[in-house]
């Protein structure tokens, strides 16, 4: 009975108000990304462990990649930095390149199930899905079908195990094959009661929010351990943003993250929405998603359909959601969802972006660093996804650098990172400073991303691109990058290989030439000012360097450019 009993509920957890395949297939038909940003994905913990999960299990210590997890889902590090992993049976840590049992008991995770509360391997779990650490080094365990919140004791050293206590809903009754008794009570401790709680997250304060799935609500629990009601209406779903309490219902609130000091994050789970809540007041609002319409359709929020949304978490303000076998990024600023890495395809494989592949994603937990950590209930492992390109790097081209007198050119945004929310760019005189010579044709210097110049005067021309998104900005400056005379000058530094010294030159100096591999080959080597005027031509030019004897040249910028069959290009000098 008890192995019916724990397939049955195991099984309730995965597939539980899942819709109908058909629904699902036509849906991933339409699927479509948005996501710009490739973000490398890579199995951290754990081996495929999706056939034979019965006979799969440690007893021991293991490696990361010989470990074996059945139904991982919650994740949390305490005050040292220590990975905690919530399973089916038990609670994992993560320390270096090694899994150690910590809480919970050992075996076949069928037969291991059970409340009690314990040190190390006599405490006992029940599908616990979801877990937060204090500052103290507390760890504090949803445990999903016992209807309860644990509390393991911090981690002191391998050889020291840690305490378990039942925090908050029903209180163990002391035999080895227990299970919690679901209900709805506001209370302190173990006087409350929960009903298959799911998610929890912590403020800043130490107050925990919890969803509390079958309840359809989200709970208040402080410090000290008194647990109140936010927002839902106990034994009530449904879909309704309010006010709070019971003005509001929920259809299956599962994931749960602070969003900023004063909102929590949630999945909705059953109603395929994410909700926010205000964790004084409680009033919620739907955020995104369409209740009730199952797809995995990226766009504007009023747009973006979910298949299963259920781990949650936010980085710099941006919305992570483990969403069935991808993870899905909500940006609130630009008011898009967007497919973040993974795609409709199922499997176990590392990559890029949606070159990766997931079976089906549940916990997801951010390292307070530059990764994502997301577990895998259907191969049972743990996947790393590396955040890439966050913040700005600034950069840009044109369409052509060396210019006559009114011609135009086009300059582009290429920069790095997430898209920008701002950019300026200088367009200025390398000598004067001055932007009173150039037009702009088309687009804005104070925003646009392309935008066509035309210079009115000759010169060396200084660009500058200043960009700027939610996670920073990011100056490029390139001096000189244009050049402007009045017949045309070849495209600077296109003769890398060319050696110029001294440059600056000191006024009445030699200009020395020197190429660093190869020889001039009859070549043609020209002086001219900044307008494009001859000063002087040499021609014939052999050999690996060359001097320039022009005693009359004035402070002020020249290019040296030289013309050969093996050789075109040109160079700047500036003259002191």
């Amino acid at each position: 009975m008890l192995i019916f009993e724990t397939l049955s509920n195991q099984l309730l957890n995965i597939y539980m108000k899942t819709r109908d395949i058909k629904i699902i297939a036509s849906a991933l038909l339409f699927t479509f990304y948005l996501g710009a940003n490739a973000q490398t994905v890579t199995t951290f913990a754990g081996q495929d462990n999706s056939t034979d999960w019965a006979n799969n299990f440690n007893n021991s210590t293991a490696t990361l990649s010989q470990a074996y997890f059945y139904l991982p889902e919650g994740i949390c590090w305490d005050n040292n930095g220590k990975m905690y992993i919530t399973e089916s049976n038990k609670i994992r840590l993560i320390d270096g390149n090694d899994v150690y049992n910590r809480s919970g008991a050992l075996g076949d995770p069928s037969f291991s199930l059970g409340f009690h509360d314990g040190t190390g391997v006599a405490g006992k779990y029940y599908s616990p899905t979801s877990a937060v650490c204090d500052a103290s080094g507390n760890v504090y365990i949803v445990d999903s079908e016992n209807h309860a919140i644990r509390k393991l004791a911090p981690f002191v050293n391998v050889g020291n195990g840690q305490v378990l206590a039942t925090f908050a809903g029903g209180a163990p009754d002391g035999t080895q094959s227990a299970k919690g008794t679901p209900d709805h009570k506001d209370a302190t401790g173990t006087a409350s009661r929960f009903n298959t709680p799911k998610g929890i997250t912590m403020d800043a304060s130490g107050n925990m929010y919890v969803t509390d799935y079958n309840n359809y609500c989200i709970r208040k629990i402080t410090s000290s351990g008194v647990v109140t009601t936010l927002s839902g209406k106990p034994g009530t779903d449904g879909s309704d943003d309010g006010t709070g309490g019971a003005n509001c219902t929920f259809g299956g609130p599962y994931g749960i993250a602070m969003l900023d000091a004063n909102n929590v994050i949630i999945t909705d789970n059953w109603n395929l929405t994410i909700r926010k809540v205000n964790i004084t007041s409680g009033s919620t609002t739907t955020i995104c998603g369409k209740t009730g319409v199952l797809g995995t359709k990226d766009g504007s929020l009023s747009e973006a359909t979910f298949k299963s949304p259920k781990g949650i978490a936010v980085v710099n303000g941006l919305i992570y959601v483990a969403d069935d076998s991808r993870i899905r990024v909500i940006d609130l600023t630009n008011g898009t969802v967007s497919t973040f890495a993974g795609s409709s395809s199922q499997g176990l494989e590392d990559g890029v972006g949606d070159k990766a592949k997931f079976g089906r994603l549940a916990g997801l937990a951010y390292d307070g660093n530059n990764a994502l950590f997301a577990t895998d209930v259907y191969f049972n492992v743990i996947r790393k996804i590396t955040i890439d390109n966050l913040a700005p790097t600034a950069n840009f081209t044109a369409t052509k650098t060396s210019l006559v007198v009114n011609e135009e050119t086009t300059l582009s945004d290429i920069s790095g990172g997430k898209p920008a929310t701002s950019r300026k760019w200088d367009v200025k005189n390398q000598q004067t400073g001055a932007t009173v010579n150039v037009s702009v044709v088309s687009g804005d210097l104070n925003s646009s991303s392309s935008v066509t110049v035309k210079f009115l005067a000759t010169g060396f021309y200084t660009v500058a691109l200043t960009v700027t998104n939610e996670f920073g900005t990011d100056k490029a400056e390139k001096a000189p990058y244009i050049n402007v005379s009045t017949t045309g000058i070849e495209t600077l530094d296109q003769l890398s290989n060319l050696k110029i010294y001294p440059n600056p030159l000191p006024g009445g100096s030699d200009i020395n030439l020197f190429l660093g591999n190869g020889n001039f080959q009859n070549a043609t080597i020209e002086l001219m000012d900044a307008t494009g005027r001859t000063l002087q031509v040499f021609e014939n030019v052999n050999g690996s360097s060359f001097q320039i004897h022009s005693p009359a040249l004035t402070s002020g910028n020249y290019f040296v450019v030289v013309r050969s069959a093996n050789l075109t290009g040109a160079k700047m000098i500036s003259v002191q």
